[in-house]
């Protein structure tokens, strides 16, 4: 049973994901930076949602909701950069909380209820 386990556990260690740097995520971030101007339609969407992700990834959260905020307004579309951006809100609107700031605890407010209300005019077809 045991001579199992350890099978086991040594095939899950093999299939798991390799970890990234937070180094190799930023430079990976700072690539597709640079091939943003360059790109333009789906292909600059789906570059700006990489790079949220990295972001996000890496700790930069105000990077990470720069390039979400731009992916949603070019493409005005739920999607990636919507969900994780409620995520990022959430995350800047307890982070001023704790730190007893209410304008900045009111900024991320109103950034969530923005995005409530785009949810809504998108699924009436208004956005």
């Amino acid at each position: 049973m045991f001579l199992f386990k350890k099978k086991k556990d040594k095939a899950a260690k093999e299939e798991a994901v390799p970890e990234i740097s937070r180094e190799e995520l930023l430079k990976k971030a700072e690539a597709i930076q640079k091939e943003l101007p360059d790109l333009s339609g789906e292909e600059r969407n789906k570059a700006l949602n990489e790079l949220g992700s990295l972001y996000f990834e890496a700790e930069e959260t105000d990077k990470a909701i720069r390039a979400y905020e731009t992916s949603l307004s070019e493409s005005k579309a739920l999607g990636k950069a919507y969900t994780d951006l409620l995520k990022l809100y959430n995350i800047k609107r307890r982070e001023a909380s704790e730190a007893k700031d209410d304008a900045k605890m009111k900024e991320y407010m109103d950034k969530i209820d923005g995005l409530m209300k785009l949810s809504k005019d998108v699924i009436r077809g208004k956005a």
